[in-house]
């Protein structure tokens, strides 16, 4: 058989380095030993296996270049079978240790842990020095500051200036929601800060948001509604007193012109009585709420959750009232829907040749000037068909003015 020292000096090199290559291997093997578990038994016997394999390496390089030693005389099917033998340990013993590193919990693997969380982590002690912080903390830090989270401290202030559980808009659509709280380690005091994705959260509260405004809004048109039938009824009575009146009138004369045509056929004190009803309802000139001027105006703007602030005295004169009237609706109807505010300011000032009525709101001012459309046509028509006028200013502030004639001549 074929010994180590028969063979040529190529092969001999190779098989030397391939003894040398175990050796590293087994030195690796260490040193992952150290850097992970540091367990005293694993690391002697990782040691012994690489001095094992270092003094092989010497024996059989010795025999190559001295032509002798303690390997001269062993067969290459041996040193073949040992080489086979030790790699095949070595790299076992890496491949144990990988697995093993997978399954046991180390500093790294909970690291690597807290990176996949979707949830933003960072601890850090007083003064802002960082402890631990997961990828997502990081990459909120980033699109916020433009920079790594080295100051934590600082971070936090900036998140939390104004809002002790802060949400955040992104450019790209996300939101995230920031919670800060302090704990004790070690003896000493560790901040925890978190950010939570809330975007899909947000999304569904702006959208229940928006449909209870759009609630609000209908809630208050059928406000509006059944104050406008609550109107109807009342106009269906003023009808049914006219109508009284009329026949009662009616009865009273057709019993007078019956007394001046045949006087003994006719009781003349019911005649009287008659006419002393009547006569007594015609001088009843009290009136009640509903027939003031001006009344449904004020409480239709009341049953849309609008508040009239007026300053002045509107005009009285009968003639006016319509078109007052119909200002004031249409003032009300934009502060509801355009400006979103909730209080209508109307100004009304006597002038030598008529009135001038300033009308503004406390909502949100014109983003661009004022189209006149809808009412707002319909209203500047009837102003000028009556001699006045009508303008609008959109800036700085919305300001209708409208200036109407003292008196309108009844046309019939």
């Amino acid at each position: 058989m074929i010994s180590f020292s028969q063979l040529a000096e190529p092969i001999k090199g190779g098989l030397v380095v391939w003894l040398f290559l175990i050796c590293l291997l087994f030195f690796f093997n260490t040193v992952i030993h150290y850097f992970t578990d540091r367990k005293a038994f694993r690391m002697l016997i990782s040691v012994t296996e690489t001095a094992l394999a270092l003094v092989l390496v010497q024996l059989f390089l010795y025999q190559v270049n001295e032509g002798k030693g303690i390997v001269t005389d062993i067969p290459v099917l041996a040193v073949l079978l040992l080489d086979i033998v030790l790699t095949m340990a070595a790299v076992f013993d890496i491949a144990r240790r990988l697995r093993m590193k997978e399954r046991e919990l180390t500093p790294m693997s909970v690291k690597e842990c807290m990176d996949e969380l979707p949830v933003g982590i960072c601890f850090y002690w007083d003064g802002g020095l960082t402890k631990l912080t997961n990828l997502k903390m990081d990459s909120i830090a980033q699109r916020l500051t433009d920079s790594s989270l080295s100051d934590a401290e600082s971070f936090r202030k900036t998140v939390f200036s104004s809002e002790e559980a802060p949400v955040l808009n992104f450019e790209d659509g996300t939101t995230y929601s920031f919670v800060h709280r302090k704990d004790d380690l070690d003896g000493k005091v560790i901040h925890e800060l978190l950010a939570f994705d809330v975007t899909e959260e947000y999304r569904l509260t702006q959208e229940l948001r928006e449909k209870q405004r759009r609630a609000r809004i209908i809630n208050t048109r059928l406000k509006a509604l059944n104050s406008t039938i609550q109107y109807i009824i009342m106009d269906k009575e003023t009808l049914r007193i006219k109508m009284h009146i009329h026949d009662s009138l009616g009865k009273t004369l057709l019993m007078t012109r019956r007394y001046l045509a045949e006087p003994e056929k006719t009781d003349l004190n019911e005649v009287l009585s008659l006419w002393g009803r009547n006569i007594a309802m015609l001088k009843n000139e009290e009136r009640e709420d509903w027939q003031e001027p001006h009344f449904v105006s004020f409480h239709h703007a009341e049953a849309m959750g609008i508040e009239i602030k007026l300053r002045g005295e509107l005009p009285e004169d009968d003639s006016l009232s319509y078109a007052v009237d119909s200002a004031i609706t249409a003032h009300v109807t934009n502060v509801l829907r355009h400006a979103v505010g909730n209080v209508a300011y109307i100004s009304c000032e006597k002038t030598a040749d008529g009135y001038v009525m300033r009308f503004t709101n406390n909502g949100r001012k014109p983003e661009s000037p004022v189209e006149e459309k809808g009412g707002l046509v319909n209203l500047r028509r009837l102003i000028e068909s009556i001699g006045g006028s009508m303008e609008i200013i959109s800036f700085p502030a919305f300001e209708m003015i409208i200036h109407l004639p003292e008196h309108v001549e009844e046309e019939w």
